[in-house]
């Protein structure tokens, strides 16, 4: 739904809200004088904005208003040093109706006092997919490396641990004196196959990890 915002600074807040209100809940009356004397085009418009006058809901404190029209909705709210406007409506020709009419009734009220309305869009634009989705992208690029570093790492630790293990294992071999010359070199060979086997396996993989 469209929607404005307007920011008023002003001493007198609070008047100028209950002012506003109670002119708007008059239901056009205060429209009859000028209603009288224009013809053609300017006496239509003026008859057609009567007639959406008339239909207005007005509620209001010293602090808080709301007035409701078939072009949208109205709502004031006094603060110290501001007053401070939101229009809404279903259609941005009635948002402008309504930024128009309020404003013009504002500024009328507070000329000796040098009051105007800017109006402010609150409607955000929606964020570009792509800005959308480009920390998400950022973000998996950065796990599918991390995650290959740690299966490369792990598999040299599983590299050493076997290693350790066989070397410790031929180390007692060895020391015990029954074991002859060749079997301390059938024992050597195993680990030494092993150990080329897997570290030629752990080679391939930090390649394939790299290329991706």
């Amino acid at each position: 739904m469209p929607t404005a915002e307007a920011r008023i600074e002003t001493e007198r807040p609070s008047r100028y809200l209950v002012q506003l209100c109670k002119h708007f809940s008059n239901k056009g009356r205060h429209l009859g004088r000028r209603l009288h004397g224009h013809s053609g085009g300017d006496g239509q418009a003026l008859r057609d904005m009567r007639a959406v006058a008339e239909q207005a809901q007005v509620e209001w404190s010293d602090t808080e208003g709301q007035v409701t029209l078939p072009w949208g909705r109205i709502t004031l709210r006094a603060a110290p040093g501001v007053l401070m406007l939101r229009a809404e409506a279903a259609e941005d020709d009635d948002l402008r109706r309504l930024q128009d009419l309020a404003a013009g009734h504002v500024e009328r009220f507070g000329r000796r006092d040098g009051l105007l309305v800017n109006w402010q869009p609150t409607d955000m634009p929606a964020a570009p997919p792509e800005a959308a989705a480009g920390p998400a992208q950022v973000l998996a690029g950065n796990v599918v490396p991390r995650r290959s570093h740690l299966k490369v790492t792990a598999l040299v630790a599983v590299v050493v641990l076997v290693l350790a293990v066989h070397l410790g294992l031929g180390g007692v071999l060895l020391s015990n004196w029954r074991w002859t010359g060749w079997a301390a070199g059938g024992i050597l060979a195993v680990v030494l196959l092993k150990v080329a086997l897997l570290g030629g396996f752990a080679i391939r993989r930090g390649r394939a990890s790299r290329s991706r």
